[in-house]
């Protein structure tokens, strides 16, 4: 009986140790040894230094993702060019003219699939002819370029692009009438490099320039105003003459206050002026331009001159008797009393000033006028000073009487 036990527990003892040992098998995870996949980065095609008859071809680097050399083979309309290359550009020679070629480029690397691009370009045809340019003096500032028509072997359609001093200034076609000339604006006395590049549509191009001095234009002199005879409404005004280095004669546009005289835009030959009409007591800016003939070359000089307060003197009404009595006065102490040479009834007044203040409360008689009681300052005033004037108007025109006080005690 004790041997049949033993033996039982041997058996479940096998038991226990065999479920265990498939427990452990099952909870071993598995092992991938596949190995990794190697790709390569995609690149670009690009052209450089195309000519007539040549290109260089650059792409950019291709990667492998495991870092392995990868190598290039160059094709060309699918003909193979050049292979197991390892710089990243190539000068194809020999070429043909005018012609589109399409390049392919197949980078390679050990384990992996190539990586492959394609691109076109055009050679050059056939460059515009040589057409030299003839340079003229156009006017002050302005210089004239003309050129022959270039011609073009393979009958390429062409345009032009124009360069004033290194700046591009101008670009255009040929037309069936082709033109070939131009003014280009330049400053004077300098020197200057026109450039002018014929460019065949097939991309090849013809370059002429031409250099030059700009020789400067002759321009009026300084000149100097003066004004003289300054009224109320008129004054006189001369310069001295302008001159050009050429004797050529200078002819003047005048203004004053943006206004031109005698008229807009009216040129004269003479170097004075007499300005009338204008407004009393008004400061005017003149500016005379001098003008050369033929270049339109101009000078400007400007002076400044005021107009008066006064008016045109009448020729027969006068005033023949000013006074200003007396505070300490019996009769009309602080009044100023004004007799006229003729009566009132043949004019209206306009204005009475005395000094600078204007008297605006006075009493009429048949040829005289009083004012009312001046203010002790206004009266001081006058006293010191003496002068003042009245304003007069006949038939419409105003005319200015002047006076000077004297001191009566009565």
């Amino acid at each position: 009986m004790k041997y049949y036990l033993n033996l039982f527990y041997v058996f479940l003892i096998l038991v226990v140790t065999g479920c265990s040992s498939d427990s452990t098998d099952d909870s071993m995870s598995e092992v991938d040894n596949t190995p990794d996949e190697i790709t390569l980065s995609s690149f670009e095609i690009e052209f450089q230094e195309i000519s007539q008859t040549s290109a260089k071809i650059m792409w950019t680097k291709v990667t492998a993702s495991n870092n392995s050399a990868v190598n290039y083979s160059l094709f060309l309309d699918d003909e193979l060019i050049a292979e197991n290359l390892s710089e990243i550009e190539y000068t194809l020679v020999d070429l043909e003219m005018n012609t589109t070629y399409e390049v392919k480029i197949e980078a390679s690397a050990e384990d992996t699939e190539n990586s492959i691009n394609t691109n076109e370009f055009s050679t050059f045809g056939t460059a515009p002819s040589n057409f030299p340019i003839t340079y003229k003096d156009n006017g002050c500032g302005v210089a004239n370029i003309s050129w022959p028509s270039p011609t073009v072997e393979d009958g390429s359609d062409y345009f032009y692009r124009i360069y004033l001093n290194g700046e591009h200034v101008e670009t255009y076609g040929s037309y069936s009438t082709e033109r070939t000339s131009f003014n280009l604006l330049v400053t004077e006395g300098e020197e200057h490099t026109i450039k002018v590049i014929a460019i065949s549509y097939s991309g090849a191009e013809t370059e002429e320039e031409v250099s030059f001095l700009q020789v400067a234009c002759p321009i009026p002199s300084d000149f100097e105003i003066t004004a003289s005879e300054i009224t109320g409404t008129t004054a006189s005004i001369s310069w001295t003459p302008s001159t050009m280095s050429d004797d050529s004669t200078v002819y003047y546009l005048v203004t004053a206050n943006g206004v031109g005289y005698p008229a807009a835009n009216t040129f004269i030959y003479r170097t004075n002026y007499e300005f009338t009409n204008l407004d009393r007591n008004t400061t005017y800016e003149v500016i005379i331009t001098a003008r050369a003939p033929g270049t339109g070359k101009t000078k400007e000089s400007t002076f400044t001159f005021t107009t008066t307060n006064d008016y045109p003197v009448h020729p027969d009404i006068i005033i023949t008797e000013a006074k200003l009595i007396t505070p300490d006065s019996q009769y009309f102490p602080g009044q100023l009393n004004i007799t006229f040479s003729e009566e009132l009834a043949n004019f209206e007044i306009d204005k009475w000033v005395a000094v600078d203040y204007e008297i605006g409360n006075y009493s009429t008689n048949t040829s005289s006028v009083s004012s009312s009681v001046l203010s002790e300052e206004n009266y001081n005033s006058l006293a010191a000073d003496k002068t003042g004037y009245i304003l007069i108007e006949v038939d419409g025109v105003v005319y200015q009487l002047n006076y000077e006080v004297t001191l009566e005690t009565n």
